[in-house]
This record gives structure tokens, C-alpha cells and sequence, in this order.
């Protein structure tokens, strides 16, 4: 009876260390970078749940900053200075739409 208790505990105590080496290479992978953390939520979750997240706006490339005076930088300032070249819009009176509005009979 003794024997199967240590053998037991023994069984207990590698699952312990098992477990805690586990652990200590999953918060490994999460710290590595952002790819392998989807990797690890993919093999956590599954394929479909992935696929939601990626589709919920979650998941962001990274932003660079480029050159100078670049092709995306001038097509910004091209947009930009069209929209500051917009005429204002024309403002109606308060109260002349509401005059002109007509119920219809019920």
C-alpha cells in the first residue's frame, strides 16, 4: 500500500513540474511578440475563434513612419487641402423646414 502511495505521489509531483514548465513556456511564447501570441491563442482556441478576432477590428498591423515628403504624404496634403477648400455649407434659417413639413392624414 505504501508503494502505491509514493508511486502515486510521485505521478502527482510530475504533473506538478509539468505543468509549472508548461506555464513558464507559454508566458515565453506571449512575451516572444505579437505572432507568436496569436499562434499560441489559435492553439488555445481553435481556427474560428481567431478568425473572429481577427475580423473584430482587434488585431492591428504596425505602424511605420516613412520617408519624408513621400507619395503618402503628399497625396495626405493634396486631400487635406482640398477638404479646407470645400465651400462652407449653407445654413437654413431656423424654423423655415418645419413650416414647409405637412402631416399626412391618417
Amino acid at each position: 500500500m505504501k508503494k502505491i502511495k509514493r508511486s502515486i505521489s510521485a505521478v502527482d509531483g510530475n504533473r506538478t513540474r509539468v505543468d509549472a514548465t508548461r506555464r513558464r513556456i507559454s508566458t515565453k511564447r506571449s512575451a516572444a511578440g505579437p505572432a507568436d501570441a496569436v499562434m499560441h491563442f489559435q492553439n488555445t482556441s481553435g481556427n474560428q475563434a481567431v478568425q473572429h478576432w481577427a475580423k473584430s477590428g482587434a488585431l492591428q498591423a504596425k505602424l511605420t513612419i516613412g520617408p519624408a515628403n513621400d507619395i503618402y504624404e503628399q497625396e495626405a496634403d493634396e486631400v487635406a487641402n482640398q477638404v479646407m477648400r470645400m465651400p462652407e455649407p449653407v445654413m437654413s434659417e431656423p424654423g423655415s423646414s418645419l413650416e414647409n413639413v405637412q402631416r399626412k392624414p391618417g
